[in-house]
């Protein structure tokens, strides 16, 4: 061993102690590992590599994908908040002084004493068209003259000769009390003058065009002669 020693001390000079071959051989074992090591991590990284990107790229898509929906997302809460605004009615302030001025000018309007009259009194008895020769051109003429009127009023006209839708009916009735007989004449007789006003305020519209105000009265006018029934047109201005 002492033979050995001596040897290696002379090929390396006698420069070094055993302590100092042994430590050099455990830096250079160590070494030796390390390198090793690196070289072992260096292939797995790159192996690893190709997945690595795979990842990222998918993972970029991910987000991608994500961004695009969040987007849509964006637009359809703004669309529906925008038609959910656009279909709200709007409130419109109108003020109490407004409108007691329109109230009134409608009362003023409505209460004229200014107005043009047409009458026809050439209906046949219990009858509620209007007669064409008789009333219908001149009625036409009438209209034309005031279709600027602010609205018309239709005033029915019975005579005595209505009555013969009654006289029809008036043999069943003969056993009840006058008074009952009195409430059917009259009845009848509000009746022919509803049908009398309908068929007027339809001819007056046909002419004139459905936006024509047209009124009728609450009552209607008892002829003082038995062949005069009819109607009677006020146009108010």
């Amino acid at each position: 061993m002492d033979k050995k020693e001596n040897e290696l001390k002379e090929v390396l000079g006698n420069s070094f102690s055993q302590d100092d071959i042994e430590k050099k051989l455990k830096e250079k074992i160590k070494k030796a590992s390390k390198d090793r090591e690196m070289f072992e991590k260096k292939s797995k990284i790159t192996h690893n590599k190709p997945a690595n990107k795979d990842f990222i790229t998918k993972k970029m898509n991910l987000n991608l994908l994500l961004f695009i929906l969040l987007a849509i997302m964006g637009i359809l809460i703004f669309v529906t908040i925008y038609l959910f605004n656009s279909s709200k009615p709007v409130k419109k302030s109108v003020s109490l002084n407004s409108n007691k001025e329109e109230k009134s000018y409608f009362k003023r309007l409505y209460n004229s004493k200014n107005y043009d009259t047409y009458k026809c009194y050439s209906f046949k008895y219990g009858n509620i068209a209007l007669p064409i020769k008789e009333c219908k051109e001149n009625l036409d003429i009438f209209l034309e003259k005031n279709k600027n009127a602010n609205r018309f009023e239709i005033v029915p006209l019975i005579s005595q000769n209505d009555t013969v839708i009654y006289k029809q009916i008036e043999e069943n009735l003969k056993e009840k009390p006058k008074e009952f007989q009195d409430k059917v004449k009259e009845y009848l007789n509000i009746g022919l003058s509803s049908e009398r006003i309908l068929e007027s305020v339809w001819y007056i519209k046909k002419v004139l065009g459905e936006d024509t105000i047209v009124t009728s009265s609450q009552y209607y006018v008892k002829s003082d002669k038995n062949n005069e029934q009819g109607v009677i047109i006020r146009a108010y201005h």
